[in-house]
């Protein structure tokens, strides 16, 4: 096990970041991407939990969202509702913009790290498997960025054995191993390589939960004291 390395464009991002947060006098926003069953919503909680017990405002939340346009994208995650996979993609990028100026921006303007399981990355990863990336690209361009992105890669029979243990015979739209496998090949070309799309910290999921956090509380560490 290697220590999580960010894009090579580190110091580059850490300094623009720096100038947007410092613009703005804002807390930091952070996001934790992966496929299902690469541990999100647990680190996420247990991330929260550690910041919160030092005495830091936190605000959690998730994509989809909680808000009426996220609600109806969870219907057809649970295959309560059929649409075409383009009408999905603008979907879960209304609820983005609905989540941001809704819940997000004025989280960070009151002073709370704001953590969110899932954001951009995962409509780029998941909606690339029906759609065109860069149309996907365009639908999120007005997306805030943000301040640190921790991609928990984990392998399809890895997330999928998780899965199982959670869910039993449930499945939700994108929890079949041929997709999942599909989904780490696209999160792959997005944080990963000498050449990533978009900058993150990419950590090894498959390890214990444990060492998975130590990981993720060393990059939260580097955006706090940026």
């Amino acid at each position: 096990m290697t220590t999580p390395s960010p894009a090579p464009q580190r110091g580059t991002t850490r300094l623009r970041t720096r100038r947007r947060r410092a613009a703005r006098q804002e807390a930091p926003f952070i996001v934790l991407e992966g496929i299902d069953g690469a541990g999100t919503t647990t680190q996420l909680a247990r991330l929260a939990d550690h910041l919160e017990s030092e005495g830091r405002p936190v605000h959690r939340t998730f994509e989809p969202s909680t808000g009426p346009i996220g609600r109806l994208v969870r219907s057809y995650l649970k295959n309560e509702l059929t649409t075409a996979p383009g009408a999905l993609a603008l979907l879960f990028a209304a609820d983005r913009l609905d989540h941001v100026s809704r819940e997000i921006e004025p989280a960070l303007a009151s002073g709370k790290i704001v953590l969110s399981d899932r954001y951009v990355g995962s409509s780029l990863a998941y909606q690339s498997l029906a759609s065109s990336p860069a149309w996907l690209r365009s639908l999120n361009r007005h997306a805030r960025r943000p301040d640190l992105v921790l991609y928990l890669r984990v392998d399809a029979d890895t997330a999928l054995a998780r899965i199982e243990r959670r869910d039993g015979d449930r499945r939700e739209l994108f929890e079949q191993r041929e997709t999942l496998a599909r989904v780490v090949d696209a999160y792959d070309g997005l944080y990963c390589g000498t050449d990533p799309e978009l900058p993150a910290v990419v950590i090894d999921g498959n390890r214990l939960p444990e060492a998975v956090f130590a990981d993720i509380d060393f990059a939260v560490r580097s955006v706090l004291s940026a």
